[in-house]
Parts: C-alpha cells; sequence; structure tokens
C-alpha cells in the first residue's frame, strides 16, 4: 500500500512540474508563441473575412517566398545572401489529405551576385540560378512515389514511363501477342489462356 501511495505521490509531483506556468507564454517547436485563444459564438461579418484568408492560402498562381543562397564553400559569402522568388505554396486541402502543391511548369532564373572570398580577400562576380515556378497544381503524389523504371511527372501528377518511344512502337505493332507492361516500361509478350 505503501508502493502505491508514494507512486501515486510522485506522478503527482511530476505532472505539477511540468504543468506550464502562466506568467510565461507557450512556445511551439517552430519557436514562435503559441497564442491564448478566447472562443467566441461565429459571428455573420467573420465568415467572409474568414474566406477571403482561405482563398488566399489555396494552391494557384505562384507566390513570393524568400529562398537562401547557399554558398558553394564555406569560406565564400554570396551577396544578395536571400531573394524573393516565385514558388508553389498554398493548402490543397479539397484534393485529399496527401495532397501537395507543386510545381506544373518551372524556370530557371539567374539572379546576380557578387561572391567573396574570406580567404584571398577577394570579390568576384556571378549568376546564381534559382529555379522559379510559372504554374502550379495539387498532387498526390511525389518523386519518391515512383518506382524504377518509372519516373515522375510533375505536369501530369503520376508516375510514368520516360522510355515513350519504346511504348508507341509496342502500340503500333499489328500482332496482339505484344502489350505494353506500364508497371516494368517494357513491351511484353502477352500471356496465352490455357
Amino acid at each position: 500500500m505503501e508502493k502505491i501511495f508514494i507512486l501515486l505521490v510522485l506522478c503527482v509531483v511530476v505532472k505539477a512540474v511540468h504543468k506550464h506556468h502562466p506568467k510565461f507564454p507557450k512556445v511551439s517547436e517552430d519557436g514562435y508563441d503559441v497564442p491564448l485563444l478566447k472562443k467566441v459564438p461565429c459571428a455573420a461579418d467573420q465568415h467572409s473575412a474568414r474566406s477571403a484568408l482561405i482563398e488566399g492560402a489555396k494552391c494557384g498562381a505562384p507566390k513570393e517566398v524568400f529562398v537562401v543562397l547557399k554558398p558553394r564553400a564555406a569560406y565564400e559569402e554570396i551577396h544578395p545572401g536571400a531573394v524573393w522568388v516565385k514558388r508553389c505554396v498554398g493548402l490543397c486541402d479539397h484534393e485529399g489529405p496527401d495532397s501537395k502543391c507543386v510545381a506544373r511548369e518551372t524556370t530557371i532564373r539567374h539572379i546576380p551576385i557578387k561572391i567573396y572570398n574570406v580567404k584571398t580577400n577577394k570579390e568576384t562576380c556571378s549568376s546564381y540560378p534559382v529555379e522559379e515556378h510559372v504554374s502550379c497544381q495539387c498532387c498526390t503524389g511525389s518523386p519518391g512515389d515512383c518506382a524504377a523504371p518509372r519516373v515522375f511527372n510533375p505536369r501530369k501528377c503520376s508516375c510514368q514511363c520516360p522510355n515513350t518511344e519504346e511504348r508507341r512502337a509496342c502500340l503500333t505493332q499489328r500482332n496482339s501477342i505484344m502489350r505494353w507492361n506500364r508497371f516494368k516500361c517494357a513491351c511484353e509478350e502477352r500471356k496465352r489462356a490455357l
């Protein structure tokens, strides 16, 4: 009985030690303060403001995001160190829980930079290639989902065979003994029914 009582007291003490103190704000994993929310009944005037926020957060046109330009070596400094670039970001909740906002079309933007070499104390100029997104889409797949030899096609948001000419040649054959295997990305002989 004493052991149960000691265990109960120990649990209460541990819980009290880890209890949040009201004078100090809670901090989330990313380091930002978690605000205390006062719950009130929903008002009609808040609906349009909430709808506008949700609409602006949806995946659509690329949005400006801050991208850090990383130097090639530890002894180099790049100026500017970061730039605003258009990227696909936003919510795809209506597409499914695993859906992500991804680029349908991309381009390379060349950023003019100055490189300072700390070792030699010299400056040089160059251009830094940064991927910029042109159009976006909600996609449930990702490059990691595709098993070889298939590759991820972001324009179609699916895994596809890279050897399109072989596929076309296989499908145009007049005989019915060959078929295209879309998982193996190969033309193979059909199995005959016995």
